[in-house]
């Protein structure tokens, strides 16, 4: 009986060790701004603190979940594609020659003991976490690209081309806590990125 004991204690352990699983792509955006509020990486330790008060109030078998951020709207730039400086005197023209990739239209984070579903065939949390929150993944497939692409471009002279993907998005964050028997078996963040809008975007500046 005390080796069940603690076998079950050990496996307890186990499942509240903390962790960080960090999301496929969008944290490693060379740019991303939201209207309001910040991505979960970006919170500290004792921030997260504050919001764990809501859901470590003890219940008998579920998840308690508290939003920090819903549906916030972000942009971003994802990558640079390009960039050309012309520093001479006759205008240049530059042929780039590229084929577009994919990328995952979800992503998702969390930290603490919460987990990330790796599986190719389900997109989102572990441990029925995302019916809690109630979000719905209508299409975690990829975006394919897969026509390839020649851009003719003049440089003038004293002047930068940069071709990068910008894109817009919506970003929901979080806490949560899942218990059995008024157990704690589970607590840390949570955070889904969705890519709505994503596109080329050209710019010409003068430096």
């Amino acid at each position: 009986m005390k080796k069940i004991l603690v076998l079950f204690f050990i496996v307890f352990l186990y499942s509240i060790s903390t962790n960080k699983v960090y999301a496929e792509h969008y944290q490693n955006y060379e740019e991303l701004n939201l209207t309001r509020g910040k991505v979960l990486d970006d919170y500290t330790d004792e921030e997260l603190k504050t919001y764990y008060k809501d859901v470590k109030k003890s219940k008998f078998s579920g998840w308690k979940t508290k939003f920090i951020n819903k549906n916030v709207k972000a942009t971003f730039i994802s990558e640079t594609i390009f960039s050309y400086y012309n520093d001479g005197y006759t205008p240049i023209d530059y042929i780039y020659k590229m084929e577009e990739k994919s990328e995952n239209k979800y992503s998702f984070s969390a930290t603490g003991s919460i987990s990330v579903s790796k599986s190719s065939s389900k997109a989102g949390f572990k441990s029925g976490l995302d019916g809690s929150l109630k979000l719905s993944y209508t299409s975690s497939e990829q975006i394919e690209r897969k026509e390839a692409v020649e851009l003719k471009v003049k440089v003038d002279p004293g002047t930068q081309v940069n071709l990068y993907i910008y894109g817009e998005g919506k970003i929901s964050n979080g806490v949560a806590a899942k218990y059995l028997f008024w157990i704690r078996s589970k607590l840390g963040g949570f955070e889904v990125f969705e890519v709505t809008t994503e596109y080329q975007k050209l710019e010409k500046v003068r430096i």
